[in-house]
């Protein structure tokens, strides 16, 4: 008797137990639920509030993920997984399709937490990545474009960007590609061409997108501006007037850029070298030296038989264009003074930096070699 009283006692006690932990069990899932449903809730607020998501590289724990374009979810899943963000591929294919996300995932680098959801995720995920915005002033090298990239923290193989810079060919889609004289003298034959403006990159761009980044925006630019059916008309190639503008660019300020390229195309005419400060100064950038205000002797020297020399070469211009130029330098290249706008602009053939960011300017020799006496003893006794 008390042998089947303790057998039906034993089976109560786990039939207690066992709706207990059901019961426990259901309202613990219940909660997680709830609280995943709250979360998810936040997150989606934040993130309609400030049009992006609120995690960020600073955020503490924040893991990195990049998604290449064109990717499937069944990519991405596999990305999750091993950053450890994820613990199942194949759940994650599911409850991306049951909750729609499926063809809404956004390419670029974004940032997830180890503690999210799927669902909180997969939110994220849909989201375009807040971009890197970057500004590059008129007049910057190649290499100094280079060197603000990378400041800013974009993630690009060097090697490969120098290359695509070498390439223009790889870029015929744009208009002004074909007039891009490429020759053994010209290091950087895109160099000039990538306009100077704010722009916007993902910090895992590549190498081919970062190019066609400038590229796009020089073109629209070129064709809005008439530029090219402009140079056409004054007899000069684009690349021409784009690289006489890179040396305007970097020789004076923007109110004279009309009068300074107008010396320089008198120049041209007559068959005189351009006799440029600021190829030399590019030769000096180059070789990561300040620029000077006064050419020196020794830089004529040393840079005596290279061909952006402009004192030392037979050819007018340099090889290709020194820098990005700007708006004035082009069409105070494609649009110079004159003889209305300034009396004599025909014969000026000389100017002299007067060492407060203006110019003095000159029709013959003897002229220029006076004021430059004047004002380079000047510069030593201020």
């Amino acid at each position: 008797m008390r042998s089947r009283l303790g057998k039906t006692l034993t089976v109560l006690l786990i039939i207690i137990l066992l709706i207990g932990a059901t019961v426990f069990g259901y309202f613990s899932g219940f909660s997680f639920v709830e609280n995943q449903k709250v979360r998810l809730g936040n997150l989606t607020e934040l993130i309609a509030r400030g049009g992006k998501s609120p995690i960020t590289a600073e955020t503490e724990d924040a893991v990195e993920i990049f998604i290449p374009r064109q990717s499937e979810v069944k990519d991405i899943a596999a990305i999750l997984k091993e950053q450890k963000l994820i613990g199942n591929e194949f759940a994650f294919l599911l409850l991306s399709k049951f909750n729609g996300y499926d063809g809404r995932y956004q390419s670029g680098t974004h940032y997830l937490l180890p503690d999210m959801s799927y669902d909180e995720m997969m939110l994220v995920l849909t989201y375009q990545p807040e971009p890197v915005r970057i500004t590059f002033p008129e007049g910057m090298t190649y290499l100094q474009v280079k060197e603000r990239l990378r400041e800013n923290g974009m993630r690009f193989n060097e090697a490969i960007l120098d290359e695509l810079m070498r390439r223009p060919g790889l870029f015929a889609e744009y208009s002004f590609i074909t007039q891009i004289e490429v020759t053994p003298e010209r290091e950087w034959p895109l160099q000039g061409y990538l306009w100077p403006d704010t722009y916007q990159f993902d910090v895992n761009a590549t190498e081919e997108q970062i190019i066609r980044t400038f590229l796009r925006n020089t073109d629209a630019k070129l064709k809005s501006g008439g530029y090219m059916e402009r140079a056409a008309a004054r007899g000069l190639t684009l690349d021409d007037a784009i690289t006489l503008a890179s040396v305007v660019q970097m020789e004076g300020p923007v109110p004279e850029m009309d009068e300074i390229a107008r010396v320089f195309l008198n120049r041209i005419n007559q068959g005189m070298m351009l006799q440029s400060c600021a190829t030399i100064n590019y030769l000096r950038l180059e070789l990561n030296e300040e620029p000077v205000l006064w050419v020196r002797n020794d830089d004529l020297v040393r840079f005596s038989d290279n061909p952006y020399n402009t004192y030392a070469q037979g050819s007018s211009l340099p090889p290709g264009p020194i820098n990005s130029p700007g708006t004035s330098a082009i069409e105070g290249v494609l649009w110079p003074a004159t003889e209305s706008t300034w009396p004599g602009a025909n014969s000026y053939l000389y100017f002299v930096a007067k060492g407060d960011g203006t110019n003095d300017f000159s029709m013959t020799a003897a002229e220029h070699e006076q004021k430059s006496a004047m004002y380079y003893e000047q510069s030593l006794n201020p």
